[in-house]
């Protein structure tokens, strides 16, 4: 199982996606802010931060501070929530969490101040987006609707349609695919009417993976390529590379094209690397990990996983954890290393059951009574067996409530149920055969009780009469 790139979106501070040089483009900045005063001053050095995020963290931090230190001169609660929420922005992208939490709700405060709504929703749908990271879907779920509240108060149709997509992403985290859908069809109504070429592509990527969940891969296919040609127009690269990652992702698990497979994650790798983007960078090892591994390709998979795992250990990315562990278990268990996978479907287990993360609970059940049943171990494999049956039931009823067919994976575990019923039947054979044997067993007991009683009772008869004895006649 992979993590589908969902593209949940930064309400940046300002939008600087320029098509020419990034170092033109900073001098530029640089002699514009030399010369401004007050707060487009301010708004320059914020600019600055965000050009050098993927430059030169040491710059980004430098341009932040210089902002926030003249904004909070001038007493602007705007700008020194905004250079707040753009610092937010910049920790996130390079992976610590924490800082990037404390920095948007830094933001929040500032713009409550200021009474501005807008930037409030913005720093609560990115606090929701640190949540997600961290697989706190309850909390993510609880912000992504505070934001689109907010949106819909302030009858912005792009800021409800991005909350949209937030609140479909954690539905789908969650396997409601229904309700995910739900809100990306209607953020998709909200971006047409706006004629928002950005969103429209991030709603085509989002119904792309719920069709791909469904196994209509073709037709998924076909809304990437959409989502692809918009991102190549509007030069959006990191956009750009979960979409091409998706698709990625059909070919290698799918429609088993894996050259294809393997030149687009290369790809959208150096794509990763070029953003700066940790977490992109290790879900994008974790699949060619699992490409490899499809390969038959073991050494080279392994050796992605174990990078793609520490680079989520540095981000504490709970989800891309519990995803690795599982990727790797099933790559041990089809290389027939079934102890070591084993470890690694208990540890994907152990993060999955504190983050909630149903689907690969259910997958790390499979994987297990599979390696069980390889070793022999028919106690364990029962007890995990009968685990994935009651969860896949459950999960089976519940999205046939939603009224969406064929969204539950279904394992081919023939030959397993197979086993299991031969061993039942092993077993009552040997209970039956226990059972004669104690019938016969007692059945002797008793016999010989018998002859002994009738031996001992004719010796003293026989004893009895020699004391008469009988005169001829």
């Amino acid at each position: 199982m992979k993590r589908k790139s969902l593209i949940g979106f930064f309400l940046l501070s300002l939008s600087w996606n320029m098509t020419a040089s990034p170092v033109l483009v900073t001098d530029s900045l640089k002699q514009m802010a030399d010369t401004a005063v007050g707060k487009q001053k301010v708004t320059l050095y914020i600019q600055l931060s965000e050009q050098y995020r993927n430059i030169s963290v040491y710059d980004c931090k430098g341009y932040f501070q210089k902002a926030f230190a003249l904004a909070s001169q001038l007493k602007d609660e705007n700008l020194m929530g905004l250079a707040q929420k753009t610092m937010g922005v910049s920790y996130f992208y390079w992976g610590d969490m924490p800082h990037a939490f404390q920095f948007f709700k830094n933001g929040l405060n500032h713009y409550r101040k200021a009474g501005n709504l807008k930037g409030e929703s913005n720093c609560l749908n990115n606090m929701g987006l640190v949540y997600e990271g961290q697989a706190r879907f309850d909390s993510a779920a609880y912000y992504y609707k505070a934001s689109y509240l907010m949106e819909k108060k302030l009858g912005n149709l792009n800021g409800e349609a991005l909350s949209l997509i937030n609140m479909g992403n954690i539905e789908y985290y969650r396997k409601n695919y229904h309700d995910a859908l739900k809100f990306y069809f209607k953020a998709l109504q909200n971006f047409v009417k706006t004629e928002d070429q950005n969103g429209i592509a991030m709603a085509y990527n989002s119904i792309a993976i719920i069709y791909t969940q469904i196994g209509e891969y073709r037709k998924a296919l076909s809304y990437l390529q959409k989502a692809q040609n918009i991102y190549i127009i509007t030069g959006d690269t990191r956009k750009l590379s979960r979409v091409l990652d998706n698709m990625a992702d059909i070919y290698s698990d799918h429609t088993k094209e894996y050259k294809k497979a393997e030149m687009l994650y290369r790809q959208v790798l150096q794509m990763k690397k070029e953003l700066n983007d940790k977490d992109g960078i290790a879900l994008v090892k974790c699949n060619l990990g699992v490409l490899y591994s499809h390969m038959g390709l073991d050494t080279h998979a392994l050796s992605f996983f174990d990078e793609s795992q520490q680079l989520y250990e540095e981000i504490g990315d709970k989800t891309g954890l519990s995803m690795v562990a599982l990727n790797k278990g099933r790559a041990l268990l089809d290389a027939k290393s079934f102890n070591k996978a084993i470890i690694e479907f208990k540890k994907c287990l152990d993060i999955s059951e504190k983050t909630g993360l149903k689907e690969y609970i259910n997958n790390c059940y499979e994987g297990l009574f599979k390696c069980y049943a390889a070793l022999g171990q028919y106690d364990q494999f029962n007890k995990y067996y009968s685990l994935f049956e009651q969860n896949r039931d459950t999960l089976t009823q519940k999205l046939e409530e939603s009224r969406i067919a064929e969204l539950e994976a279904h394992f081919k575990i023939d030959s397993l149920i197979k086993q299991r019923k031969k061993l039942l039947q092993e077993s009552k054979r040997k209970e039956t055969r226990i059972r004669t044997y104690i019938l016969i067993s007692i059945s002797l007991f008793f016999l010989l009780i018998i002859v002994t009683l009738a031996f001992i009772l004719f010796r003293k008869a026989k004893k009895e009469a020699s004391k008469y004895p009988v005169n001829k006649i």
